[in-house]
């Protein structure tokens, strides 16, 4: 399939790797049918979700089915409490009374058809906010209107970021990275660029509209996964291409303890 791949498309990868990563190429397989776990904890009040599903080859629909005979447990490794997940049906797994503390450690563990599937993820200490949320026209086609989120990096490196947005509540596909690796400190104020290609389906921002931006202070591993997923044709897809998980045991997929803010605001001009 041909695609036509615009300028702000090439702004996008520029944005997104930036001098402060080697780029990886990922090798897109088509294989048979693999294990597909996402979980995500924050220190904000849960229940947590945890999904387990199976991939499928990379020319298929993104219908992916869900798996509701894993078993499903998530351990604070800090303080040692375990919750065993609760089937909510479709591969969905959910806590009940687990509750994300900043600067612990947890271990997601699957076990599923005989095999056993784990990863760890730890919560960062420091929450870092948006500071002020607005709305820009794209410089080289201003009927293209993108998100401008500014926040600042604490001094002190090793700071890794993740970013998502909604447009009236409507998620816009994939995510942005970035790390604090050569700009420990700034100020990050750069528009989000995303496909506003209609075959696509992102929603597009007009005045009057509210958006909704979502940092995450994630760690190194869940970063390495989002960059590399980065590098595959679709990384809203529940089967990503072999980007570096940090789920063991040959599953695809991340484990994300985070810590998790959003502000929202009206697109004004």
């Amino acid at each position: 399939m041909k695609r036509n791949i615009s300028v702000f498309y090439l702004l996008i990868l520029t944005v997104i790797f930036s001098g402060c990563e080697k780029v990886i190429n990922v090798k897109l397989d088509g294989s048979a049918t693999q294990i597909v776990i996402e979980g995500e904890v924050t220190a904000n009040p849960g229940p947590y979700k945890v999904t387990v599903t199976e991939s499928k080859n990379f020319d298929e629909n993104n219908t992916f089915p869900g798996r509701d005979d894993a078993a499903v447990e998530i351990k604070d490794l800090t303080s040692g409490t375990t919750e065993t997940l609760v089937n909510k049906k479709s591969g969905v797994y959910q806590t009940s009374a687990m509750q994300g503390i900043a600067g612990h450690t947890y271990q997601l563990t699957v076990k599923l058809s005989g095999k056993t599937y784990q990863a760890t993820s730890t919560i960062p200490v420091v929450a870092v906010k948006v500071d002020k949320l607005y709305a820009k026209r794209f410089e080289l086609d201003s009927k293209k209107i993108f998100m401008v989120p500014e926040f600042t990096d604490p001094v002190g490196k090793g700071n890794y970021y993740r970013l998502r947005q909604w447009v009236n509540n409507v998620l816009i596909k994939g995510s942005f990275v970035r790390n604090d690796d050569a700009t420990d400190g700034r100020t990050y104020d750069g528009q989000l660029y995303y496909s506003t290609d209609s075959k696509d389906g992102n929603p597009l921002i007009n005045e009057g509209d509210i958006m909704t931006v979502e940092l995450q202070c994630i760690d190194k591993g869940v970063y390495d996964y989002f960059r590399t997923l980065n590098t595959t044709i679709d990384q809203n897809s529940s089967a990503p291409s072999n980007p570096l998980s940090n789920i063991s045991g040959g599953a695809l997929g991340v484990f994300n303890a985070c810590q998790s803010t959003n502000l929202s605001a009206e697109a004004k001009f």
